[in-house]
């Protein structure tokens, strides 16, 4: 609180207070006491309030300096009316009423949002599942009757199941605390089995992967570190040009190890590469072949945080794409 914004506030009692001392100071004259009592009395009069003033002024500046710095410490500032403590003074108690019900109203609030966002992705989750069966289902029906027109739907029934799949973890990574499960593998289990999902896309861009020093042992989620790479394989794919080269390269380092995928594909953009991870973002190449949507790679970067690990990129339409994985230490064995 300001001083000058204290003042300004009571500039009106101020006002009426330096009128009632002039006012009173003129009687006292008119009834012809002596200037030395007039002056004792009106010190007094005037004294005692502006001590008040200034009592006043000093709490409240305590409270309200304590209220911020609390808010400012604050990581959660929903607890702020919890945490906060009552004043002594009448403005202050409303302004503390008025917080708790803010703040009542605001969590009956969330938790409803809560409660409807769970909703949604149990939902979206059991939309998944479901829409799966017809999938497997057209699958095998044209896997007993194999011809262009048969191939080239299983072609597309791919792409769909592949879009079905990315909807159901971007569903799950709101709580991915709930699904996550630190298990002991290798960064050539994971590769290997994120190539066996995308195989047919893969053999359809006549690609070749190449394994550099793979061996090196992880604890990770299998499922969303396969995902995370499938992703990083289907933009590869996506953006191929010519006879695909995938290459997979383990490092390790004193805090942890990483993971490259290089493509030999039209790469990025140099002006791109800041905003690739930025959800809905597609870029010139997205613009060019209309085939992105912005969300494969925000969902990599999000799953990535969540997990304690790191995603960047870099690339060139000479040199094409590389992506780097950072497993952290507590992530490798």
């Amino acid at each position: 609180m300001k001083r000058t914004d204290y003042i300004l506030d009571r500039m009106f009692s101020i006002v009426m207070c330096l009128t009632a001392v002039l006012f009173s100071a003129g009687l006292l004259w008119l009834m012809g006491l002596r200037y030395e009592f007039i002056l004792y009395i009106e010190i007094l009069f005037g004294g005692s309030f502006f001590a008040a003033l200034l009592w006043d002024y000093a709490r409240k500046r305590k409270y309200y300096r304590r209220l911020m710095a609390l808010f400012d410490g604050l990581d959660d500032k929903t607890l702020l009316a919890e945490l906060v403590e009552k004043p002594g003074f009448l403005d202050g108690k409303l302004l503390y009423q008025i917080l708790r019900l803010s703040d009542k109203y605001m969590n009956d609030k969330l938790a409803e949002a809560q409660a409807a966002n769970q909703e949604y992705r149990e939902y979206i989750e059991m939309w998944v599942h479901e829409v799966k069966t017809p999938i497997t289902s057209a699958h095998l029906i044209i896997e007993n009757d194999k011809n262009i027109s048969t191939i080239r739907i299983d072609d597309e029934l791919n792409k769909i199941d592949h879009f079905v799949e990315q909807a159901l973890f971007y569903a799950r990574s709101t709580a991915l605390e709930k699904d996550f499960k630190i298990e002991k593998t290798t960064m050539k289990t994971l590769v290997l089995e994120a190539l066996k999902s995308d195989s047919k896309q893969i053999i359809g861009v006549r690609g070749r992967p190449v394994f550099v020093n793979l061996d090196i042992p992880v604890f990770a989620d299998r499922k969303w570190c396969v995902f995370i790479i499938g992703q990083i394989i289907a933009n590869s794919v996506k953006y191929a040009k010519g006879d695909l080269i995938l290459t997979f390269e383990g490092s390790t380092f004193e805090n942890g190890c990483s993971l490259l995928i290089s493509d030999n594909g039209i790469g990025i953009a140099e002006a791109d590469l800041p905003r690739i991870f930025d959800k809905g973002f597609t870029g010139k190449n997205g613009r060019n072949l209309r085939k992105s949507t912005g969300i494969g790679l925000y969902l990599c970067r999000k799953l990535c945080r969540k997990m304690n690990m790191e995603i960047s990129a870099a690339g060139s339409s000479e040199h094409g794409t590389t992506m780097k994985i950072i497993f952290p230490y507590n992530l490798v064995m």
